[in-house]
């Protein structure tokens, strides 16, 4: 096997944590695994994997090396796709890291009709709701909330999101409808466990400056959809984001409140991407999708089909 195989069968096992699943993922056998590794860390004359008998883990070295492989495998890559240009066939895996939440709501609901369009492009989705080196992660691109603070990406703005505070129809109508921001200290809100400034909520004074009401409740979470579940059952009030709300907010079974006053804070949408000479055509086809769908209007601003 040449060099670059040698790469590729190294890669499959560090992501496979087995000699066995990678070997079935490279229809090849485990003992021809095992025979590459062990020519690999020979040549490199250090040991790049743990071997127990369950499974195999990286080495500090193994990692150090697991990163620039990848770096090198997703170049070429990019370099072969780059051949003959802006024609150049879609083809091979594309992995995509985004939050949870953002996801499942917009991303996976639109991943078939991708894949329909570009049949020789595999999809393969990580949801991580912290922010990700994306190199040493191996992934090829992430759509990531609030401006990106990492110059080595390029970045794509999306479009937008607000939050609105909103609830079920039937927590207000056993705990009466807040009139004024203060009244929510009297109110049982939802509260976000990984992102504290999430718990003060911001609004207009009469004057015009902002206050911010740091709100209480009996539970905290720090996933958006146990959020959204509890809110959906009239628990409590929420801070919540648009695009995953808006569904609900058409067919009534959310209701925002405290809209007159609210301030409206936005955070870009942005789809990310490490910034390379050669950019691999599944990489520029999906952000171009992307910006098809999520363009002019997003599909959570209410009223849009």
């Amino acid at each position: 096997m040449s060099r670059l195989a040698d790469m590729e069968v190294f890669v499959a096992v560090a992501e496979a944590g087995s000699f066995t699943a990678a070997a079935d993922g490279l229809r090849i056998t485990p003992s021809a695994v095992s025979k590459v590794i062990g020519r690999l860390e020979d040549r490199l004359g250090t040991r790049l994997l743990h071997r127990t008998t369950r499974r195999v883990s990286l080495t500090p070295e193994g990692r150090a090396y697991l990163d620039q492989v990848r770096q090198i495998l997703a170049d070429i890559d990019a370099v072969e796709s780059s051949v003959g240009g802006a024609e150049a066939e879609p083809r091979g895996q594309l992995r995509i890291n985004v939050a949870h939440g953002f996801g499942m709501t917009q991303i996976v609901p639109i991943i078939p009709r991708f894949m329909a369009r570009y049949p020789k492009v595999d999809v393969r989705i990580t949801f991580a709701d912290h922010v990700v080196d994306l190199v040493a992660e191996g992934d090829d691109i992430a759509i990531r909330m609030g401006t990106p603070g990492d110059d080595s990406l390029i970045a794509r703005k999306l479009g937008s999101h607000a939050r609105l505070v909103c609830a079920a129809p039937s927590y207000l109508e056993r705990h009466g409808v807040p009139q004024k921001p203060a009244d929510l200290l009297h109110h049982n809100c939802l509260l976000f466990d990984s992102a504290e400034s999430l718990n003060h909520w911001p609004f207009y004074r009469p004057d015009g400056s902002i206050e911010r009401i740091s709100v209480r409740g009996n539970f905290r979470a720090n996933s958006g959809d146990a959020l959204f579940r509890l809110l959906l059952d009239g628990v409590g009030l929420c801070y919540a984001a648009d695009f995953g709300i808006a569904e609900a907010l058409r067919e009534g079974s959310l209701v925002t409140v405290l809209q007159d006053c609210s301030v409206p804070t936005t955070w870009p949408i942005y789809a990310v991407y490490p910034a390379r000479k050669h950019l691999a055509a599944k990489v520029r086809v999906f952000v171009d999708f992307l910006v098809e769908h999520f363009s002019p209007t997003p599909p959570w601003a209410i009223g849009k089909a």
